[in-house]
């Protein structure tokens, strides 16, 4: 099972001591070329004019531009432990430490306008502030520049989760992340996009501010499960019982729509 999550605007900063970032080092190394024209692009818009706006960071915040300058410079940590917010809150580093009992069935990437895609159990990232929408120098928009870049890996994760005993992949990312990288169900590899709505007096409501948490309660849910779910409709089942009520789960499509009940 392959899980696909977006990254967070806010990070935790590793320990001063710890290691800088090693692009040949992270998982997918076909990607290092790219990863090393976004760096030096970054690090050129950062130093540049209005770099921080450019790049997204709030005015309210001029050393994170500065350190944006001098990013290969920056320490890098495991990257369940630098990426933050609400979707991250919800997991628990521990659960993908390959030292511990880690599931080996399933695989969490997360998104990145900095790095592509990173793997939430293995790499070590810096704290870093680039989106999707950031205009990058010379380059463009990141997320638009990085689509040509992550198609091949595309079909790469679709091919390996084909031949996994959960052939699923569960989407949790924003529309903006997964312009970056599409991926749609096949017919070895169903794609199911995590939904959040909001039913009251039976009307339903597609939840937007909150959604990160509903989609970080399924990721938890479906990692704590002895083993993946093989099917779609083994995931409803296996969430309904997580959820005990608090929350309905159902299928429409190629959509896992989370379903909040609202009093």
């Amino acid at each position: 099972m392959l899980f696909l999550l977006p990254p967070s605007e806010t990070k935790t900063r590793p320990a001063a001591d710890a290691p800088h970032l090693d692009l040949p080092a992270l998982t997918h190394p076909e990607l290092t070329a790219a990863r090393e024209t976004m760096l030096r692009a970054v690090q050129r818009t950062a130093a540049g004019r209005d770099g921080g706006a450019k790049l997204g960071v709030p005015a309210s915040a001029p050393e994170l531009t500065e350190r944006m300058a001098e990013l290969s410079d920056e320490p890098a940590g495991p990257a369940l432990r630098v990426y933050s917010g609400v979707l991250f809150d919800q997991l628990d580093p521990a659960v993908l430490d390959p030292g511990a009992n880690a599931p080996t069935d399933r695989r969490v990437l997360i998104q990145s306008a900095l790095l592509g895609v990173v793997d939430a159990a293995q790499d070590l990232i810096p704290a870093y502030r680039v989106s999707a929408g950031s205009k990058v120098t010379r380059l463009g928009k990141a997320g638009t520049w990085w689509g040509k870049h992550l198609r091949p890996l595309a079909q790469t994760l679709l091919e390996e989760t084909a031949h996994s005993t959960a052939p699923l992949a569960i989407d949790c990312r924003s529309g903006a992340y997964r312009t970056m990288m599409p991926l749609h169900s096949t017919a070895e590899v169903r794609v199911l996009a995590v939904s959040p709505v909001q039913e009251r007096a039976g009307v339903r409501k597609v939840v937007s501010h909150d959604a990160k948490r509903y989609r970080g309660w399924v990721v938890r849910a479906l990692l704590d499960a002895p083993s993946a779910p093989p099917t779609a409709e083994a995931v409803v089942e296996h969430l309904l019982a997580a959820f005990d009520g608090t929350l309905g789960v159902e299928l429409d499509g190629d959509s896992l729509v989370i379903v909040d009940h609202a009093e």
